[in-house]
């Protein structure tokens, strides 16, 4: 009996997160797009830089730029917390 594989290094993993995040057949590229940019707006508004909201919500500024480009898609918790941190309702981001 083996020993389960362990990744070895931070990175990869990173990587392979974010290829299954945009490879799933339930990601709608037009929802992404509209979401993201409804929070470059709202960021925009709150005076935050994509390096100032990326450390309020523990990411990176890169995947700031991505939600907001539509490249990727965001966790409900991740919208949630977003919401929470711009001073808007989940709502916002579909309306």
């Amino acid at each position: 009996m083996s020993a389960p594989l362990r990744y070895e290094s931070a990175e990869v993993l990173t990587e392979e997160l974010r290829n299954a995040a945009t490879s799933s057949p339930a990601f709608d590229p037009d929802v992404a797009a509209k979401i993201g940019k409804r929070l470059a707006v709202r960021r925009s508004l709150c005076g935050l830089s994509q390096r100032q909201l990326g450390v309020r919500l523990g990411i990176d500024s890169v995947d700031v730029e991505a939600y907001e480009q539509g490249e990727r898609r965001m966790s409900c918790r991740l919208l949630l917390e977003t919401a929470r941190q711009l001073k808007a309702t989940p709502r916002f981001f579909f309306q």
